[in-house]
C-alpha cells in the first residue's frame, strides 16, 4: 500500500469515526462516563446478525439507544453491541471469539480482541481501558488512540502557531524571491528552501486536521483559524513548483511526493531538488535558475489561467515577458491587442510594486 493511499485511507477513517464519536455526541458521552468510573469496555458498532457468528452468552436487549444505558451495561464483562447508527444497543455481555490467527500486536485480552473483530469484520470497535485510563477505536487494519479534550486543545493551539509562524516565512520569502526573479538572480537554494517551509507547513497542516476532526464542535475556532492562514496556500505552492521543476512529471505528483517526506527528509536539499527534477550527480544549489513566471502572473488581476498558459509558451520565462513589448505580446495567438496592452502595463506595475517591497 502507498504512502498516499494509508493516509488518504486514514483521512477517511477519521472523518468517518469522529462523525459518531466526536465530543457532543451521543456514543461519546457513553464513553466519556465509563472512562470518568474507571470502568472498561468493549463495544462494537455493528449489524447484530453479522456478528452471530463470532459471539456468544450474553443477553439481547433491542432497547434505544442511551449514553446511560451503555454506561450500567459496561459494569458488566462482555461486550456491548450497538447499532451503526447509534439508535439501538442490540446486546450486552456478549463473548466475542473472533478469528484467533488473525495477527495484532496489541497486548491485553480487550484490545486484542477488539483489533481482530475490527479486521475480521470491518465494523468499528471501541476499547476502553480501565488501567491505562485509554480510548482505543479499531476499523478494519486502523487503529486510532483518542485524546483527551484539554490535550488536543493544547496541541491545535500549537498547531496554529506553528503554521502562523511558516505562513509569516513563506509570505517573507516569496517577496524577496520575487525581486528576485526580476533581478533575475534566483538561485536553486532560494527555491528549495521555500519548498522546504511549505513542506513544512503542510506536514503540520495534516496534524492539525487530525485534531480538528477530533475535537468536533469543540475545534470550530480553531478551523476558522485553520482556513485564515491556509487561504490560497496551496495554490502558491503549486505555482512554485510550476515555475521551477526541471522535469516532466506532473506538478500534483511532485507536490505529493513532497509532502510525504518526514521532517527530517524535508531538511535534505538534494532530496527536493531531485524531486524538481535536478541531477544529482552536478548539482549546485548557487546556480542562477529562470522562473517560467507563473506564481507572478497569478497576481495579475483580470489576466486569465489560458492567459498565463499562452504567454509562459510563448516567452518561457519571466525575465524574457519584461523586456518585451506590446506588439511582441499582441503576436500571440489568442491574445488581442487590447488584452496585450493591459498585460504590458500590468507588468510593469508588477514589478514596481514588487521593487518596493525591497525598501
Amino acid at each position: 500500500m502507498s504512502k498516499k493511499t494509508k493516509k488518504n485511507s486514514k483521512m477517511e477513517y477519521l472523518e468517518d469515526v469522529f462523525t459518531i464519536i466526536a465530543p457532543g455526541t451521543p456514543l461519546r458521552s457513553a464513553i466519556n462516563r465509563i472512562q470518568e468510573a474507571s470502568l472498561g469496555a468493549l463495544i462494537v458498532l455493528g449489524n447484530y446478525k453479522e456478528l452471530s457468528d463470532v459471539m456468544g452468552g450474553g443477553f439481547e436487549l433491542n432497547t434505544s439507544y442511551t449514553p446511560q444505558k451503555v454506561y450500567e451495561l459496561s459494569k458488566m464483562d462482555g461486550a456491548i453491541i450497538i447499532s451503526e447508527d447509534v439508535k439501538t444497543i442490540y446486546g450486552a455481555n456478549m463473548q466475542l471469539q473472533p478469528d484467533f490467527n488473525i495477527k495484532t500486536d496489541e497486548s491485553g485480552t480487550r484490545h486484542q480482541t477488539a483489533h481482530r473483530i475490527a479486521q475480521q469484520k470491518g465494523h468499528l470497535v471501541i476499547a476502553v481501558s480501565e488501567r491505562r485510563n485509554k480510548i482505543t477505536i479499531y476499523k478494519d487494519e486502523f487503529r486510532y488512540i483518542l485524546h483527551d479534550i484539554g490535550d488536543l486543545l493544547s496541541k491545535s493551539s500549537q498547531a496554529i502557531m506553528a503554521l502562523e509562524k511558516y505562513s509569516g516565512a513563506i509570505y517573507t520569502s516569496l517577496i524577496n524571491l520575487s525581486i528576485s526573479e526580476f533581478d533575475g538572480m534566483v538561485s536553486l537554494y532560494d527555491v528549495v528552501e521555500i519548498i522546504r517551509m511549505y513542506g513544512l507547513l503542510f506536514k503540520m497542516s495534516d496534524e492539525l486536521i487530525e485534531y480538528t476532526a477530533e475535537l468536533g464542535t469543540d475545534g470550530r475556532l480553531v478551523t476558522i483559524q485553520y482556513q485564515e492562514i491556509m487561504l490560497n496556500q496551496k495554490e502558491g505552492f503549486i505555482n512554485l513548483i510550476r515555475d521551477y521543476k526541471v522535469n516532466n512529471e506532473i506538478v500534483e505528483k511532485i507536490i505529493e511526493k513532497i509532502r510525504e517526506l518526514s521532517k527530517e527528509e524535508l531538511l535534505d536539499d538534494e532530496k527536493l531538488a531531485y524531486i524538481l527534477g535536478y541531477d544529482l550527480r552536478d548539482i549546485n544549489f548557487d546556480e542562477i535558475i529562470k522562473s517560467r513566471g507563473y506564481r507572478l502572473l497569478r497576481n495579475v488581476n483580470k489576466i486569465t489561467n489560458k492567459d498565463i498558459d499562452l504567454l509562459v509558451n510563448e516567452f518561457k520565462e519571466i525575465q524574457s515577458m519584461l523586456i518585451t513589448t506590446v506588439e511582441d505580446i499582441a503576436q500571440i495567438k489568442g491574445i488581442s491587442k487590447f488584452k496585450a496592452t493591459y498585460i504590458h502595463k500590468a507588468l510593469t506595475r508588477l514589478k514596481n510594486r514588487v521593487m518596493l517591497d525591497r525598501y
